[in-house]
């Protein structure tokens, strides 16, 4: 009796080896494990349908150890909100229209998007923010302030004037009576030193604020208008220059402790996915199309097109210059450190250097 109860307990503790030896198995643990991902990404007639096939290959690719709901603008937190949702875990995933943040995430959202810093192709805008943000500790550590790890960035494209008038505008002195909203904190001082307003309204009240008068015009990329549907008011467009004012990113972030929690494997796949393999990229290329079909409907309907002679486009450089030191000056007063000047000239010295290929 004995005996056999001695090869019972046996067998049952084999089992258990046996057992544990396979839940500790690491092809086994990760095969049986999902991971939820609550992505609050911004809405856009490009935008989503590209960030759709991002996430369904993500899924794909980890066997649907991924499982991601996507969250589109304001279903789950409005602009303003998304650094502290992503920090408290309630969107794991999400993009982060930079202009936004500029004064909690200076190093990151304000210094590469001065205007007029020279950025010309916008892939190679977001691979020089990438570039910067892995040379400089400090833009990751701000980032670590909201829980956020940084995994690519994408760019919507070069900043132009567009306004419902067509009186014609050349140089700044034009804008005078305007009331514009610029987007961008830079540009208020120029509007109000030639008698323009700068009055911010965010994207949702574009349309209203266009129809009623409310605003005359606008500073914002020429996707913008067909994601807002301000095509049909807007009946002038001024190229300020061949790469615009700016460029606006959409930084790529996830909460910190959640890619902390995935498996190695797992956080490769979404390095490949988004960074390696170009996924910020498609952005771009999807909204390039919108852009060339924007301009050939301004064509056909007869609006405005303004080209600015060079010297017309070296007065409106010639007026943003100062903004660089005046938002270099309040980075580094708040900050108690001159870090943004460092990146600010690297930031010049690799544009410098990618413009002479």
């Amino acid at each position: 009796m004995k005996k056999e109860f001695l090869k019972s307990a046996s067998l049952v503790f084999a089992i258990l080896l046996i057992a544990v030896a396979l839940a500790s198995s690491p092809g086994t643990a990760s095969a049986a494990q999902t991971f939820k991902v609550d992505a609050n990404m911004t809405l856009g007639e490009i935008v989503s349908p590209s960030w759709a096939a991002i996430f369904k290959e993500l899924e794909q690719r980890s066997n649907g150890r991924l499982k991601i709901t996507t969250h589109w603008s304001n279903s789950l937190m409005s602009i303003p909100e998304i650094p502290r949702g992503v920090s408290s875990g309630m969107a794991t995933f999400s993009n982060l229209p930079s202009p936004n943040y500029v004064d909690i995430l200076p190093l990151n959202t304000r210094i590469l998007q001065l205007p007029y810093m020279g950025l010309k192709d916008p892939v190679e805008s977001s691979e020089i923010y990438m570039q910067l943000y892995d040379e400089f500790p400090q833009m990751a550590e701000e980032m670590a302030q909201f829980n956020m790890k940084v995994l690519g960035a994408t760019t919507l494209g070069v900043y132009d004037l567009h306004l419902v008038d067509k009186k014609e505008v050349r140089v700044p002195a034009d804008l005078r009576g305007r009331r514009i909203n610029p987007f961008k904190v830079e540009f208020k001082p120029m509007l109000e030193k030639f008698g323009a307003a700068a009055t911010f309204v965010s994207p949702g009240q574009m349309y209203e604020s266009l129809e009623k008068g409310v605003l005359d015009g606008y500073w914002n990329n020429w996707a913008f208008k067909a994601w807002f549907g301000l095509s049909d008011l807007i009946n002038q467009s001024v190229k300020l220059d061949d790469y615009g004012a700016f460029h606006e990113h959409n930084i790529i972030v996830v909460n910190a402790d959640f890619y902390k929690s995935l498996p190695a494997d797992l956080q490769k796949l979404w390095n490949d996915i988004i960074r390696t393999e170009g996924g910020y990229a498609r952005m771009w290329n999807d909204t390039a199309a919108l852009v060339e079909r924007e301009l050939a409907n301004a064509k056909r309907k007869g609006s405005l097109l303004v080209e600015l002679t060079p010297q017309e486009r070296q007065l409106w450089k010639d007026e943003l210059a100062y903004t660089h030191k005046l938002a270099l000056d309040e980075i580094n007063a708040r900050r108690g450190d001159k870090v943004a000047n460092q990146i600010y000239d690297r930031a010049l010295a690799i544009i410098a250097q990618k413009n002479a290929k």
